[in-house]
């Protein structure tokens, strides 16, 4: 185990100092990770005793390294000043999130990491967006797609044009994609557990599609930050992360619905396609029936991108999907889906930002979406059906 203990007082602690809102597994990875690298970290939290509780460990945030035990694979790709069990650091600061108007803290924020659940975007960025301005960088780190677009309408739309952004006060927008496995334990309120090692990508969100032409603006210093810790981060242009985040939702769209209804992990999928079972008969039924399953929803996805991303058709294609999922799958097969995590505990799931938003899509464009209807409705159902047990 090693212990990082950082100053955070500097010359330009106030314009480093980095507030991470969410302190789920991918929150709090990212503020360790942060906090490692020197920089003041507030999280900004929902209780007061969950603020009490961290002040009272000195600010103590964990990070288990999990995958350097479950993938050896990896071991060989990391130098020997990271091959620890954890990486504890101390020093980090917390806030209460409370909306404008409540007791709070009125300064304002230079970088603000978004790493909540999908479904809480809007009411946790009620709670800091008055303490933003155009000065402010805010990292999006989400599930789903959707979000930035929700954001916009509810505190950025000019109220004389309904189509027109007010961005006199808008923050620069950077999307994130985090292909990272990490989860956090009933219990262990600031310890992340980083399961599978992978990569992260960045980019600068365009105001519109014409300033993806205009010549770039100067990047703000956190993706140098982001880029800098050792998760693999890259700054890319948004066209091409785009792409990305369009993988990723398929993958999310196409694992976590299905992890989290039959109740496996995700390895399901994997076994079945590579026949890593003896059970001959009852496997193969099982195994055609995923091929079945992956083709449907592979295609049905495919169309929708047809029509609402035309200039990434070709990228797009259901080949294409099907292989990024399949790779998805076997890099994060001792994971359970975030969906699954969230089914079992009783919590509302993302899939109104995974599936509903590829329906939303085929709405808009006269695509047909049954498979991705019939995913969202039953997980919907599951979502019930555990809510009354409890």
């Amino acid at each position: 185990m090693v212990a990082d203990s950082t100053n955070s007082s500097s010359s330009d602690g106030h314009s480093s100092r980095i507030h991470v809102l969410g302190a789920g597994a991918v929150g709090l990875l990212f503020a360790a990770h942060l906090r490692r690298l020197g920089h003041p970290i507030t999280l900004l939290l929902r209780s007061e005793n969950l603020a009490d509780k961290l002040a009272r460990s000195g600010g103590k945030v964990t990070i288990i390294n999990d995958w350097a035990r479950l993938h050896s694979a990896h071991r060989q790709q990391i130098k020997p000043s990271e091959e620890t069990n954890a990486h504890v650091v101390s020093g980090v600061e917390a806030e209460i999130a409370k909306s404008q108007g409540g007791h709070h803290t009125d300064g304002m924020i230079s970088n603000l990491v978004l790493a909540t659940k999908a479904q809480d975007t809007l009411r946790a960025y009620s709670t800091v967006h008055h303490r933003l301005d155009s000065r402010s960088a805010v990292v999006m780190l989400q599930n789903g797609m959707g979000t930035y677009e929700a954001i916009q309408r509810k505190f950025y739309q000019n109220p004389s044009q309904d189509t027109q952004m007010d961005v006199s006060k808008m923050p620069t927008f950077i999307i994130g994609t985090n292909s990272h496995g990490c989860l956090r334990r009933h219990g262990e309120d600031f310890v992340t557990h980083h399961t599978a090692m992978a990569a992260c990508k960045f980019a600068v969100r365009p105001l519109s599609y014409d300033s993806i032409c205009m010549p770039p603006a100067p990047a703000p210093e956190i993706l140098v930050s982001l880029c800098a810790l050792p998760l693999s981060g890259t700054v890319v242009s948004w066209p091409s992360l785009q792409l990305q985040l369009l993988l990723k939702l398929a993958a999310n769209a196409i694992i976590n619905p299905a992890t989290a209804l039959v109740n496996s992990r995700n390895e399901c999928l994997v076994r079945s396609l590579t026949g890593a079972s003896e059970q001959q008969s009852e496997d193969a039924d099982f195994m055609v029936s995923v091929e079945r399953y992956m083709s449907l929803a592979c295609t049905e996805i495919s169309s929708i991108y047809a029509c609402g991303y035309p200039h990434l058709r070709d990228e797009l294609k259901a080949s294409a999907i099907e292989k990024y999922v399949m790779d998805i799958a076997h890099a994060t097969s001792q994971n359970r889906s975030s969906m699954l995590q969230d089914v079992c505990a009783g919590r509302r799931t993302e899939v109104d930002w995974i599936n509903g938003y590829l329906i939303r899509l085929g709405e808009q464009h006269g695509v047909p979406t049954p498979v991705n209807m019939l995913l969202q409705s039953l997980i919907k159902l599951k979502e019930r059906a555990w809510t009354l047990k409890s």
